[in-house]
């Protein structure tokens, strides 16, 4: 049996047998109805010598146990065209949705049944972003290629030009309607406006508060280095992000490196206990759970100490509430934090609708930056040529500063910015391990494909496969080695326009900014402080769901060793 497209899977099972039910049921109930038929006319016109126009034909059949016979079967007969309607309804529904790239020119996937998929669903080891990029590569050549999720059918874009011209149009063909907001009688892009709040100058200002939470996560961990000691980097590195959000996004000033009941702590089980669950989507909290209104408590609260107590604080929040309150964001010369507070009926955001911006932030920001930097240090653990690059510019950097003309030794933003192999190793993490695998759009007015004559129709469902396209051969030299190389010292070249790991158009990542500082500082200060040591193991998987993670029986496990002579930090 040929191995059909994984995209058409999910339903094929229905689609098998109500395909091969409803052919046996055609060819049965031509056969029931024709012996039905056969029966009570012979039982009308040569049992009983009536004609079927008489009133008399009823009262003699009435009396006659053959004609209860025939009878029986009519309505056997009758009782089976129900179930034979439904299932055909179904059966033409199916093949309707299934052969839509058909009808429209488009190339498309072959449907069936495999026992390879049935094995994979019955060992739960079916996996939604392996199976885009085994539709990906059944494509072929071409740049377009139809596939079928459930009851949508997706277009895959399979070549990256096709995808920077599709999702970069400027005429909202493809807009991601979930940061639409409406004000008054407009309607806005709130990711258009909240970008300024992840300027370079904006993130430069808020470099202490992430230094701080950095500075918490090493001293737990010399807290309990002692020689052969092992940790779990993995956990290390998702509770030091989620405390970075709870920081800045939050405004709270917290250290979940102590043992303490935070939400944070909450939100971090949670993710992990629902990681298996949802498979097919973002993690994200359900409407109504008690983690939502808890943290929109923290929300009430901070927005309170800023508008009404005149705090400022240099964070996220703080330009969240200044942009709830009408202020200017984008004024760079100023850098103005402070709240210019309005009358309520004035503010843009209500409390409820700006939790909601802040959940989406934390659950969007939380996985990804939290991946990114695992897989950094995991890569960079992995090779002791990477490792000794990454260690030999760190400690140029740390020597400069050191005989430069400045009595304070602190880093600084600068600082962690001229380290350019290190945001090297971060960029091919992002290539390799991309945090969002796929970009999904719908289409939002009739798209004529450039130097085609087919079109997307409206509310057709586009899909760009990241992860798929930066792991094809034909835009990146050995796509499945690690090397920071092909980004370092590079202006130009093919592979950095291959490069679509931070998203394309509307769909890139306005927070990269952040998240890279975020984990550089967070490596810089572990290879600093520690000298750690990761020996390579056989069962280490990394798997997408949909942010990659690393799979293992013991984990991400290494082990720490106190540098003696450091004194810079």
């Amino acid at each position: 049996v040929p191995t059909p497209s994984p995209s058409a899977l999910q339903f094929a099972t229905l689609w098998a047998i109500s395909q091969q039910f409803a052919l046996a049921v055609r060819r049965s109930s031509i056969l029931t109805v024709a012996i039905a038929q056969s029966c009570a006319l012979k039982v009308k016109r040569k049992r009983f010598n009536c004609d079927s126009k008489s009133s008399l034909w009823p009262t003699a059949c009435r009396n006659s146990r053959s004609f209860l016979v025939c009878s029986f079967v009519e309505e056997t007969a009758m009782w089976l065209l129900i179930p034979i309607l439904f299932y055909s309804v179904i059966f033409l529904y199916i093949r309707h949705i299934y052969t839509y790239w058909k009808r429209k020119g488009f190339p498309t996937e072959r449907t069936g049944l495999s026992w390879r998929f049935l094995k994979q669903v019955y060992r739960r080891e079916f996996h939604y972003v392996s199976a885009i990029n085994e539709a990906y590569k059944a494509g072929g050549e071409r740049p377009l290629y139809g596939v079928y999720f459930f009851f949508r059918p997706t277009l895959l874009v399979r070549d990256v030009a096709l995808a920077r011209t599709i999702l970069e149009i400027p005429h909202g063909h493809f807009d991601d309607k979930r940061w639409h907001y409406m004000q008054g009688y407009r309607k806005i892009n709130l990711l258009e406006k909240l970008a300024s709040i992840f300027s370079v100058q904006r993130v430069e200002g808020m470099f202490r508060n992430v230094e701080k939470v950095a500075d918490h996560m090493v001293k737990q961990m010399d807290a309990i280095t002692v020689g052969s000691e092992q940790l779990d980097m993995q956990i290390v590195l998702r509770t030091y992000v989620i405390n970075v959000f709870a920081n800045l996004l939050y405004g709270l000033d917290t250290n979940l490196f102590e043992p303490n009941d935070s939400v944070f702590k909450r939100y971090i089980q949670s993710t992990l206990r629902n990681r298996g669950i949802n498979s097919y989507t973002f993690n994200h909290l359900p409407k109504k759970s008690s983690l939502t209104y808890r943290l929109r408590d923290i929300i009430r609260d901070s927005v309170g100490r800023r508008e009404d107590g005149g705090i400022i604080r240099k964070d996220i929040m703080q330009l969240l509430v200044k942009f709830r309150n009408g202020n200017n964001l984008t004024n760079n010369s100023k850098l103005n934090w402070h709240v210019e507070n309005v009358f309520e009926r004035e503010k843009l955001l209500s409390i409820k609708k700006l939790s909601k911006i802040a959940e989406r932030f934390l659950n969007i920001g939380y996985e990804s930056t939290a991946s990114a930097a695992t897989l950094t240090l995991y890569e960079i653990l992995q090779s002791p040529s990477i490792h000794k690059n990454v260690l030999e510019e760190i400690r140029q950097m740390s020597v400069a500063k050191k005989n430069a003309d400045n009595t304070d030794n602190r880093l600084t933003y600068a600082d962690i910015d001229s380290l350019q192999y290190l945001s090297a190793c971060i960029k091919e993490t992002v290539r390799k391990y991309p945090s969002v695998p796929y970009i999904e759009r719908v289409c939002c007015k009739n798209f004529p494909i450039p130097n085609s004559r087919a079109t997307i129709n409206e509310g057709r469902t586009v899909m760009v496969p990241v992860m798929a396209m930066q792991r094809d051969e034909r835009n990146f030299k050995d796509p499945d080695y690690y090397r920071p190389e092909r980004f370092y010292n590079v202006t130009s070249g093919p592979e950095l326009d291959n490069f679509i790991g931070f998203g394309l158009g509307a769909s890139v990542c306005v927070a990269r900014n952040f998240a890279s500082l975020v984990i550089k500082l967070a490596l810089v200060k572990l290879l600093l402080n520690l000298d750690m040591e990761y020996t390579p193991k056989k069962d280490v998987q990394i798997l997408h769901n949909p942010a990659p993670v690393i799979k293992s029986k013991d984990g991400f496990k290494i082990r720490l060793k106190k540098y003696m002579n450091n004194t810079l930090l």
